[in-house]
C-alpha cells in the first residue's frame, strides 16, 4: 500500500458482506507482526498518537471529517470536537483468498462537548477499492456482524488489550526525520522476529546515503542479551573492515518500563569492495516482549580511521540526538511516553 493509495482513501459506511458471521479466524487470514507492513509516516500531523505519527494528512482529515459528521447528528448535536488520542487498536490482517486485502484497525478517543467517546476507524486497504469505516466503537456490534474481517479485527483488539493490561507488552517511540519512507520491511522468520528500514525520499533500500533499521528480537531468558548482540556486531564489524572493536555504554537505567538500554558506535573506513565508509549509532533495548535493535546509519565518502571520526562527528552528533528519544513506554500506563509510537 503506497502513500498515494492511502491518500485516496474513500470515506464511506456501506456495509460488506450481509450476512452474519462466526468468530474465530478468516479463510487464509495472516496476522502480522510488526514490520510485515510498514506504517507510512505523516506528512503532517493533524492529531495526537499512532495517527498522527503514521497516516497521511489527508487520511487523519477524512477519519476527523466523519468523526465531526457524526458528532453533528448526534443528541445533542455536538460541534465542539477534540482528538485526544489514537491508537493501533490490532495487530494488521491480511486476507490471502479470494482476494489479498489488507484490514488495520485505530481507535480514536474524542473530546466531545464535555463527552468521552471512543471511535473504530477501520482500514481496508484494497487496490482501486480502499476505503476507511468510522463508527462510534460502543455502537459498532451490527456493523462487525455484517463484516467478517472488522469483526476479526475487534477480536484481535481484545486479544491486544488483554496482553497489553498485563503489563507484557511496550510500545516503541521513534521520531523519523522529517522526509523519511519506509524502503523495506518484513518477518525474517525466525522465531517472530522482525524488521523495518526507512530512508530519505528517493532513496531505496539499495541506494542510500542514511538509513534508519530498526528489529524486534524474541527476549532470551538469560540475561545481558543487548550487551552480547552488541559485542557481536562489534566484532563482526572489526572482522570484516580491520578496525578494533569500540565500546558499549550503558544510556538508560533498567526502570522496568523503558528497558535497559546500551549504546555503540559502528566504524567502517571502507567497505570492501566500494568506494565509501558507512557510520552508525546503534541502540539496543531489552523490552519485556522483544529486544529491540535500533541504528541510524550514514554512507559518506571512503577514508583512513582517524579521518572519517574527525569527518563524522555531524552525522554522529544526529544518530546520538535521534537515538537519545527512541525509548519504550508502557500503553497500560503511560501513552506520554511515546509521541510518535513505532506500530507494534
Amino acid at each position: 500500500m503506497t502513500a498515494n493509495a492511502l491518500v485516496a482513501l474513500l470515506l464511506t459506511s456501506a456495509a460488506g458482506l450481509a450476512m452474519a458471521a462466526d468468530s474465530g479466524p478468516l479463510p487464509g487470514e495472516l496476522v502480522t507482526v510488526i514490520g510485515q507492513v510498514a506504517a507510512i509516516p505523516a506528512d503532517q500531523r493533524k492529531v495526537p498518537g499512532f495517527a498522527g505519527a503514521w497516516r497521511t494528512a489527508a487520511s487523519q482529515d477524512k477519519v476527523l471529517e466523519r468523526i465531526t459528521a457524526l458528532e453533528a447528528k448526534s443528541t445533542p448535536p455536538c460541534t465542539d470536537v477534540r482528538i485526544t488520542n489514537t491508537v493501533q487498536a490490532a495487530p494488521d490482517l491480511i486476507e490471502t483468498r479470494p482476494a489479498r486485502v489488507h484490514h488495520a484497525l485505530e481507535h480514536w478517543t474524542v473530546q466531545a462537548c464535555g463527552a468521552t467517546r471512543q471511535y473504530d476507524v477501520w482500514y481496508r486497504f484494497e487496490r482501486d477499492a480502499s476505503r476507511v469505516v468510522v463508527a462510534e466503537s460502543k455502537a459498532a456490534d451490527f456493523q462487525a456482524e455484517l463484516d467478517p474481517p472488522y469483526r476479526r479485527l475487534r477480536e484481535l483488539a481484545a486479544e491486544r488489550r488483554t496482553e497489553e493490561a498485563a503489563g507484557g507488552a511496550r510500545w516503541l517511540n521513534l521520531p523519523l526525520p522529517p522526509d523519511t519512507l519506509p524502503v523495506a520491511n518484513g518477518n525474517t522468520g525466525k522465531a517472530g522476529s522482525w524488521s523495518a528500514d526507512f530512508a530519505p525520499l528517493g532513496e531505496s533500500i539499495r541506494e542510500w546515503t542514511q538509513l534508519i533499521s530498526v528489529q524486534g528480537l524474541p527476549r532470551s531468558k538469560r540475561p545481558g542479551q543487548a550487551l552480547a548482540l552488541l559485542e557481536g556486531m562489534q566484532a563482526a564489524r572489526a572482522r570484516r573492515c580491520g578496525v578494533p572493536a569500540g565500546s558499549i555504554e550503558s544510556v538508560r537505567r533498567d526502570d522496568g518500563q523503558s528497558g535497559h538500554a546500551l549504546q555503540t558506535l559502528l566504524v567502517c573506513p571502507r567497505v570492501p569492495d566500494t568506494n565509501f565508509a558507512e557510520l552508525a549509532v546503534v541502540k539496543a533495548i531489552e523490552g519485556p516482549d522483544f529486544l529491540y535493535l535500533v541504528q541510524r546509519s550514514w554512507r559518506l565518502p571512503a577514508g583512513d580511521d582517524a579521518k572519517l571520526r574527525a569527518d563524522s562527528r555531524g552525522p554522529q552528533a544526529a544518530a546520538e540526538a535521534f537515538l537519545a528519544d527512541v525509548r519504550l513506554c508502557n500503553p497500560a500506563g503511560d501513552t506520554s511516553g511515546c509521541p510518535s509510537p513505532f506500530p507494534r
